[in-house]
């Protein structure tokens, strides 16, 4: 029979093996100290971005500031990467933290998601005008004559092997090269996510650029805080739910991306 101290002792083992970093700060730490500390990207453009005043901007800060001034705290914004985003809130240098947090099982299993937020939407981009053939709809790809192009390793491709292989592909390495392609005639179209090339489909002039309606998949993405602060996260899911039953986040995502989100997030009081 095991000893009970060794149990006890293992238990103990165990119970600090499973504590992953620092202890979150609840909801009474951030009133009491008046300071909401959010962690944005700023390389993430639009959603991070550095203003002419090399402070970081974008929609992600415009969130976050209106998030603060509801909680009537200030606000705090750290500067965080994609891969140190998430130990940033398990070592609580961070409460929240933004930057397209699509949500998934394995990011579930360490942090804590609000409702969602905003969300990201796969589409075609292409031209009006100068294509190998008319694209209007997705089954338009399936083509030889369409000339795809994509940025190696993204979203697209594995959709294209499935549902357009009579398309010819073409892999690049870098996004502006994927556009520069486009913008020279040598390919119609691309299979991407619409939030990542909208800013510079924007900055490349005289294309007469078309995103089709058809939405190929979406993701849903929300604000993370760290695994089990339910009291900061339950007052986040209330303010985002009265955000985004004011148009704040809608107008707040038409002002950086410069139309409506192409998947709306549904209006739904229960959270």
């Amino acid at each position: 029979m095991t000893d009970r101290r060794s149990l006890l002792a293992l238990a103990t083992t165990m119970g600090g093996l499973m504590i992953p970093g620092a202890q979150a700060r609840p909801l009474d730490q951030v009133l009491s100290t008046r300071r909401l500390r959010a962690g944005i990207n700023p390389t993430l453009v639009p959603f991070g971005t550095f203003n002419d005043r090399n402070q970081i901007d974008g929609f992600d800060a415009d969130i976050a500031r209106e998030i603060a001034k509801r909680m009537n705290v200030e606000l705090e914004i750290v500067q965080v990467g994609s891969p140190d985003r998430i130990p940033f809130l398990q070592a609580d240098r961070i409460d929240i933290v933004l930057g397209a947090i699509t949500r998934t099982v394995e990011r579930a299993l360490v942090i804590d998601y609000t409702q969602p937020l905003h969300t990201q939407s796969v589409v075609v981009l292409t031209k009006e005008s100068g294509t190998a053939k008319p694209i209007a709809r997705l089954a338009d790809l399936n083509d030889p004559a369409v000339r795809l192009v994509q940025v190696r390793g993204t979203v697209g491709i594995p959709w294209i092997a499935a549902n357009a292989p009579r398309a010819t592909v073409t892999l690049l390495d870098n996004y502006p090269d994927t556009f520069r392609a486009m913008q020279q005639g040598r390919a119609d179209a691309m299979v991407d996510v619409f939030e990542s090339v909208v800013v510079p489909m924007r900055n490349v002039a005289g294309v007469p650029w078309k995103v089709l309606d058809e939405v190929i998949a979406s993701t849903w993405v929300g604000i993370g805080v760290q695994k089990g602060n339910y009291t900061l996260r339950d007052v986040l899911n209330l303010v985002l739910f009265e955000m985004h039953r004011s148009g704040f986040v809608n107008t707040t995502w038409e002002k950086w991306l410069g139309s409506p989100m192409r998947t709306p997030i549904p209006f739904n009081p229960m959270f």
